[in-house]
């Protein structure tokens, strides 16, 4: 690339930065800094709430594999009660089960 440094270069560096800033350059600075942290803080927060949306979408269920969810279970409970000899106790099971699975 070719970028060369000589003593003038440097010598004008250090000198910039030895002169003290003035209390309104202090405070536009200050101020410059607060703005991009805000700007940080703010583009954070939107990512989190966006990651918290898609997990909520993640957790739903689709409608069509609740409802083949449901045709299985009436099947399974269908069989129990045919073949289970006291079906009052498979009823209760069946029920206190889904409703367990509910929440």
């Amino acid at each position: 690339m070719g970028l060369e440094v000589d003593d003038d270069d440097v010598e004008e560096l250090v000198e910039e930065h030895s002169k003290e800033l003035s209390t309104e350059e202090l405070l536009e600075l200050h101020k410059e800094e607060n703005e991009t942290l805000k700007r940080s803080l703010t583009s954070e927060e939107e990512e989190e709430e966006e990651e918290e949306e898609d997990k909520e979408e993640s957790r739903i269920i689709p409608a069509k594999d609740l409802k083949d969810a449901f045709f299985c279970w009436s099947k399974l409970s269908k069989l129990a009660e045919d073949y289970h000899p006291d079906v009052g106790s498979v009823q209760k099971a069946i029920s206190i089960d889904f409703a367990s699975h509910r929440h």
